[in-house]
Protein backbone atom coordinates (compact mmCIF):
# COMPACT_ATOMS: atom_id res chain seq x y z
CA UNK A 1 0.00 0.00 0.00
CA UNK A 2 1.13 3.56 -0.74
CA UNK A 3 0.87 5.78 2.32
CA UNK A 4 0.54 9.46 1.49
CA UNK A 5 0.77 12.03 4.27
CA UNK A 6 -0.15 15.61 3.45
CA UNK A 7 1.93 17.87 5.65
CA UNK A 8 -0.08 20.75 7.10
CA UNK A 9 0.81 23.79 9.18
CA UNK A 10 -2.20 25.53 10.69
CA UNK A 11 -4.53 24.03 8.05
CA UNK A 12 -2.24 25.13 5.18
CA UNK A 13 -0.67 22.37 3.08
CA UNK A 14 3.12 22.68 3.12
CA UNK A 15 4.21 19.36 1.64
CA UNK A 16 3.79 15.63 1.50
CA UNK A 17 5.48 12.33 2.30
CA UNK A 18 5.01 9.14 0.32
CA UNK A 19 6.06 5.66 1.44
CA UNK A 20 5.38 2.16 0.21
CA UNK A 21 4.24 0.52 -2.99
CA UNK A 22 0.73 -0.09 -4.28
CA UNK A 23 1.30 -3.71 -5.34
CA UNK A 24 -1.58 -3.27 -7.79
CA UNK A 25 0.48 -4.92 -10.55
CA UNK A 26 4.03 -6.10 -11.09
CA UNK A 27 6.86 -3.58 -10.87
CA UNK A 28 7.02 -1.48 -14.02
CA UNK A 29 3.33 -2.07 -14.85
CA UNK A 30 1.71 -0.67 -11.72
CA UNK A 31 -0.62 2.14 -12.80
CA UNK A 32 -1.36 3.18 -9.21
CA UNK A 33 2.32 3.68 -8.39
CA UNK A 34 2.76 5.50 -11.68
CA UNK A 35 -0.15 7.83 -10.94
CA UNK A 36 1.15 8.77 -7.49
CA UNK A 37 4.67 9.22 -8.83
CA UNK A 38 3.63 11.54 -11.66
CA UNK A 39 1.49 13.60 -9.28
CA UNK A 40 4.44 13.95 -6.91
CA UNK A 41 7.00 14.86 -9.56
CA UNK A 42 4.64 17.29 -11.28
CA UNK A 43 4.38 19.07 -7.93
CA UNK A 44 8.14 19.02 -7.37
CA UNK A 45 8.85 20.46 -10.80
CA UNK A 46 6.07 23.06 -10.60
CA UNK A 47 7.04 24.14 -7.10
CA UNK A 48 10.52 24.90 -8.43
CA UNK A 49 8.94 27.82 -10.32
CA UNK A 50 7.25 29.41 -7.30
CA UNK A 51 9.14 28.57 -4.11
CA UNK A 52 12.58 29.69 -3.03
CA UNK A 53 12.88 27.27 -0.12
CA UNK A 54 12.16 23.64 -1.01
CA UNK A 55 13.21 20.47 0.75
CA UNK A 56 13.04 17.38 -1.47
CA UNK A 57 14.03 13.79 -0.67
CA UNK A 58 13.64 10.70 -2.82
CA UNK A 59 15.80 7.98 -1.33
CA UNK A 60 13.86 4.97 -2.61
CA UNK A 61 12.09 4.54 0.74
CA UNK A 62 10.65 8.01 1.19
CA UNK A 63 9.59 10.68 -1.25
CA UNK A 64 9.20 13.93 0.69
CA UNK A 65 8.48 17.46 -0.48
CA UNK A 66 8.28 20.42 1.89
CA UNK A 67 8.21 24.18 1.45
CA UNK A 68 7.53 26.74 4.18
CA UNK A 69 7.13 29.47 1.53
CA UNK A 70 3.69 31.06 1.26
CA UNK A 71 1.93 32.15 -1.90
CA UNK A 72 -1.31 31.50 -3.73
CA UNK A 73 0.62 29.59 -6.42
CA UNK A 74 2.23 27.27 -3.87
CA UNK A 75 -1.16 26.62 -2.27
CA UNK A 76 -2.51 25.64 -5.70
CA UNK A 77 0.40 23.23 -6.26
CA UNK A 78 -0.29 21.38 -3.01
CA UNK A 79 -4.06 21.47 -3.59
CA UNK A 80 -3.47 19.92 -7.03
CA UNK A 81 -1.52 17.08 -5.42
CA UNK A 82 -4.19 16.52 -2.74
CA UNK A 83 -6.98 16.51 -5.33
CA UNK A 84 -5.08 14.02 -7.46
CA UNK A 85 -4.58 11.62 -4.55
CA UNK A 86 -8.21 12.02 -3.46
CA UNK A 87 -9.26 11.18 -7.03
CA UNK A 88 -7.17 8.00 -6.93
CA UNK A 89 -8.88 6.98 -3.70
CA UNK A 90 -12.17 6.85 -5.59
CA UNK A 91 -11.06 3.74 -7.49
CA UNK A 92 -7.94 2.49 -5.74
CA UNK A 93 -8.52 2.91 -2.00
CA UNK A 94 -7.24 -0.62 -1.41
CA UNK A 95 -3.83 0.52 -2.70
CA UNK A 96 -3.49 4.13 -1.51
CA UNK A 97 -4.02 5.60 1.95
CA UNK A 98 -4.21 9.36 2.60
CA UNK A 99 -3.76 11.07 5.92
CA UNK A 100 -2.86 14.51 7.22
CA UNK A 101 0.16 15.19 9.38
CA UNK A 102 0.70 18.39 11.35
CA UNK A 103 4.26 19.75 11.04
Amino acid sequence: MINVSLLVDKERKVGFEIRGHADFAEHGSDIVCSAVTILAYACVNTLDKYATEVEFVDDGDLLRLFSPDKSDEIDVVFDYFATGVETLLGNYSDYVKLNYKET
